[in-house]
């Protein structure tokens, strides 16, 4: 509706970044610098209020239909909690991100606002992306215990339907700001190592504060101080990164319960249980293991300093927390395959148990008000000739079961079917009690 005014405002606000790029550097960089990142400030204000624009009215639309429903309460209740939302996470994203970006561009001739205008656009992005986090929000503040523990970790039922997916999706958030920093953090050091870098502020032997108005000068190299800089920033990112994904892993034993890897047992089956929960546990140790070290690193210097003196002392402590990491996912499956799986008739049946005894819970097919009763395959018993008529059929059956083994998806349908029988038990006519 409005696309062709929006183009209009973007070509005006655009026009002093062209005039500044038609004019070039001129001998002053450092002015030139200043000059672009003032207009594109004008670019983004611009842009900025073109967005305003559009979500106010976009408010106001859907204010008008829900107030024809008789809904308006429910619909700023939940602009509420958006918008709440928005502005907790793009600050505490902003200064997180602004406040790296400051220490990796403090060698280079940038304006000081540059790396907080950049962290704060993007955690703008980020708390945008996150305003749906209000409906799992609202089912974890309504959460009340259904009274009904998991076998496994005695967890209530309401943890894993209203609390375990906003811990998953806020840890889900968590690792993508910490890759993206990362990644800004690996761009900025090798630009800064190839010696393309193109102003450098001249550092003060005494100490003195600079500001970006010192004065300007080819650097192909950064000092020392800021190479140490730079790695112990990318030691704290590292440790950051590795306690999100320690407790990523750590609530993905909670899964187990709902989707384990049995393809007979719905949930937590015997190789779950006993493998691979002690298998994402080792995982866990492995995460925080990890972070400890390179939190210790980059605390103390002399450790650090140990660390970067040879190759072969941070590359062995890497290489056994990745041999034990591969092994917790290696054992378990290994296990699964070769034991568990030509053992499933004994090894399964007290977790098939359980999960038709929770199908049953669910479904409230219990107590007094159910009636279960058998019913013959058919009136007369089955003969030869009934087997040598019907032979097409029953090899067509053999193949299907036997495709069906094979197939992971076969398998997940199987893992069903002691709970649909139930049903069908339970809800079929009257008979034998």
């Amino acid at each position: 509706m409005f696309e062709i005014i929006y183009l209009f405002v973007i070509v005006l606000a655009a026009l002093p970044l062209a005039h500044t790029l038609m004019q070039g550097a001129g001998g002053n960089h450092v002015a030139f610098v200043h000059r672009l990142y003032r207009d594109a400030a004008y670019m983004l204000a611009a842009v900025l209020g073109i967005i305003v624009f559009e979500a106010a009215l976009r408010i106001s639309l859907e204010n008008y239909w829900f107030e024809e429903l008789g809904q308006s309460r429910r619909y700023w209740l939940s602009l509420e909690y958006r918008v709440a939302i928005f502005f907790v996470v793009s600050l505490l994203v902003g200064l997180f991100v602004g406040a790296n970006l400051r220490v990796l561009c403090r060698p280079y001739v940038v304006p000081t606002s540059a790396p907080w205008a950049v962290g704060f656009l993007f955690a703008a992005v980020v708390g945008f992306l996150a305003t749906p986090l209000w409906i799992p929000l609202m089912r974890f503040l309504g959460a009340t215990p259904a009274g009904v523990v998991d076998p496994v970790f005695g967890r209530d039922l309401s943890f894993y339907l209203l609390a375990l997916p906003l811990y998953d999706d806020i840890v889900e958030i968590v690792i993508g700001i910490l890759c993206v920093v990362i990644a800004l953090w690996i761009v900025i050091g090798m630009v800064a190592r190839s010696g393309t870098a193109a102003f450098a502020y001249r550092p003060d032997p005494f100490g003195a504060s600079h500001s970006h108005r010192s004065v300007a000068v080819l650097s192909p190299k950064p000092s020392w101080a800021v190479w140490v800089s730079w790695i112990r920033q990318g030691m704290v990112l590292g440790t950051l990164l590795c306690v999100a994904l320690g407790v990523s892993r750590f609530l993905a034993r909670y899964h187990l319960v709902v989707d384990g890897h049995s393809k007979v047992v719905a949930g937590a089956s015997y190789a779950d249980v006993n493998f691979w929960l002690p298998g994402y546990d080792l995982m866990v140790a492995c995460w925080f293991a990890a972070a400890a070290i390179l939190g210790l690193a980059a605390a103390v210097p002399r450790i650090r300093n140990w660390f970067l003196i040879r190759r072969s002392h941070w590359l062995a402590p890497i290489a056994a927390l990745a041999l034990l990491f591969v092994g917790a996912f290696v054992v378990p499956s290994g296990i699964e395959d070769f034991y568990v799986g030509p053992n499933q008739i004994t090894l399964e049946l007290p977790y098939l148990l359980r999960s038709i005894a929770g199908t049953r819970q669910a479904y409230n097919l219990e107590g007094p008000s159910v009636e279960e009763r058998e019913f013959a395959v058919s009136a007369t018993p089955l003969t030869a000739a009934d087997l040598a008529k019907d032979a097409a059929t029953l090899q067509d059956a053999r193949r299907l079961s036997r495709n069906c083994s094979k197939s992971r998806a076969c398998g997940r349908i199987t893992r069903f079917t002691p709970s649909i029988s139930t049903v069908m038990r339970s809800t079929a006519p009257s008979g034998r009690s």
